[in-house]
């Protein structure tokens, strides 16, 4: 996740559960373990992790700090209304591959503000109602 947009989400959002401080630990990092040298690292939920960002899952961004504390921020979506969202295993966030849409009739996607000729005489368009939610409304072409 970019750093800008994760700033972003946690300024939004600051729902940041912490890890109670501890004293970092000094472990033999196995990357480097040729080398010999130490590195210290945090662990959160049983797992090391070295000093900086480490991202445990998909929607949770974390933080090993020099004081041994491990600040983490939960990733908020953004509800783009769709229906052909998508989300990947690894994916935090589900994504409009189309962008905003809804369907007429048919089952043709109709992009957010966009016209469909769904026959010769009714056209077709993707509005928001009264709550925000995008639907198609069809009517006679004049």
């Amino acid at each position: 996740m970019d750093y800008t947009l994760f700033l972003i989400l946690f300024l939004l959002h600051p729902t940041v559960p912490t890890v109670p401080p501890f004293e970092p630990s000094t472990a033999r990092d196995q990357s480097v373990v040729g080398q010999g040298q130490n590195q210290k690292i945090c662990f959160y939920e049983g797992t090391p992790y070295p000093l900086g960002s480490f991202k445990p899952a998909p929607c949770k961004d974390c933080v090993c700090s020099e004081s041994g504390h491990v600040e983490c921020a939960d990733v908020d979506c953004f509800d783009y209304q769709c229906v052909d969202k998508v989300q990947g295993p690894e994916d935090c966030c589900p994504v409009c591959p189309n962008g905003q849409n809804c369907k007429a009739p048919d089952n043709s996607l109709i992009g957010y503000g966009e016209e469909y000729n769904l026959s010769e005489n009714i056209v077709c368009r993707c509005d928001k109602e009264e709550w925000g939610e995008l639907k198609a409304s069809c009517d006679s072409k004049k």
